[in-house]
C-alpha cells in the first residue's frame, strides 16, 4: 500500500411563504472501525502532516499524494471495498461515493476534531479537482479549509427543470434531497428570477432563508443586457452631463456612442447580470 501512495448566487410572483430550511449533513451510513484508523494514522501520520504543512505554507490545497494518504487512513475504518480505499489505491475519483463516506465519518459521534480536519482537507481537494472555481461561503477562503465553507455546484431536478445550485461541501445526498423538496415548494421551476439568483456562484442554497436572501439582492429584470447596462450605468444622465459640459465651453457634440463593453465591466463590479429564458435579471452583489 505504501508503495502506491506518493505525497506529493422579478418579474414573477414572490409571495410564497418563507420556508426555513432545516437541513442536516448526511447521516452516518456505516460503523467505522476507529482502531484500524488509528493504526493507519500512526503509520502515515508523518507523511500526511508534511503534505498539510506544505499546503498551509503555500495557502493551497493538498497535493494528490497527500489526498490519497488521507483517503487510505480513512478507508481503513470502512474496509477495503470502500470508495475511500479504492481512491487511495487507484486515484480514481467517484466524488459522490467518496463524499457520502467521508461525511459519514466527519459527522460520526465519536470522530475527533483532528480527524474532521483531515476530512476537510481531503473533501476540499476532491471538490477543487472537479470545480476549481468553486466559491467560498465567506469572502475569504479559510485555511485550514472547511467543508462548510466551500460552495459546491450541484445539479438538482425540480419539476421538469434541471438546474445548478451551490451547496456547502458539508452536505451530502440527504441534505441535497431536502433542499430539492424545499425548492419544489418554492416553485423554482416556474420562477425565472429565483432560478437566476440560485445560479450565481456565490449564492448559498443552504442559507436557511433563500427567499429573504433573494429579495435582499434582487434589483429587476431587463429585456437585454444592453438595456440593463444602459440603466445601471445611468447613461442618459452621463450624456446630459457631457452635453452641459460642452455647452458651457461653446462646443457642439452631435453624437455620442456608449462603450457598452467597458460599461459592462464597470457595472459588474456592483451588480450580477444573469440571462434566463430570454431576459436579464439583475442582482446587487
Amino acid at each position: 500500500m505504501s508503495e502506491q501512495i506518493t505525497p506529493n448566487r422579478h418579474d414573477t410572483e414572490h409571495h410564497k411563504p418563507t420556508l426555513k430550511q432545516e437541513l442536516r449533513p448526511a447521516p452516518t451510513r456505516e460503523t467505522p472501525d476507529w482502531r484500524r484508523f488509528d493504526v493507519a494514522t500512526r503509520r502515515f501520520g508523518e507523511l500526511i502532516a508534511t503534505g498539510i504543512s506544505e499546503a498551509m505554507a503555500e495557502k493551497r490545497n493538498i497535493d494528490p499524494g497527500t489526498a490519497r494518504c488521507i483517503a487510505h487512513v480513512l478507508g481503513r475504518s470502512l474496509g477495503r471495498e470502500s470508495a475511500l480505499a479504492n481512491f487511495a489505491r487507484t486515484g480514481e475519483c467517484d466524488y459522490e461515493a467518496l463524499r457520502e463516506e467521508y461525511l459519514s465519518l466527519h459527522n460520526h459521534e465519536e470522530v475527533s476534531a483532528s480527524t474532521q480536519e483531515l476530512i476537510d482537507w481531503l473533501g476540499t481537494h476532491l471538490i477543487r479537482q472537479q470545480h476549481p472555481d468553486a466559491r467560498s461561503v465567506t469572502y475569504v477562503e479559510a485555511y485550514p479549509p472547511r467543508l462548510d465553507n466551500i460552495l459546491v455546484p450541484t445539479g438538482v431536478k425540480v419539476g421538469d427543470r434541471y438546474l445548478h445550485v451551490n451547496v456547502p461541501g458539508i452536505y451530502g445526498k440527504k441534505g441535497i434531497e431536502e433542499l430539492t423538496e424545499t425548492l419544489a415548494e418554492l416553485a423554482v421551476d416556474k420562477d425565472a428570477a429565483l432560478r437566476a439568483y440560485l445560479s450565481l456562484p456565490d449564492t448559498n442554497a443552504m442559507s436557511g432563508d433563500i427567499m429573504q436572501d433573494f429579495h435582499d439582492c434582487y434589483l429587476g429584470v431587463f429585456a437585454t443586457v444592453t438595456e440593463a447596462i444602459h440603466e445601471l450605468a445611468e447613461i442618459d444622465e452621463r450624456e446630459r452631463d457631457v452635453f452641459a459640459y460642452a455647452e458651457d465651453r461653446q462646443l457642439v457634440i452631435e453624437q455620442m456612442s456608449p462603450d457598452y463593453e467597458a460599461l459592462r465591466n464597470e457595472v459588474t463590479d456592483a451588480f450580477d447580470l444573469v440571462e434566463e429564458v430570454g431576459r436579464v435579471y439583475v442582482f446587487h452583489k
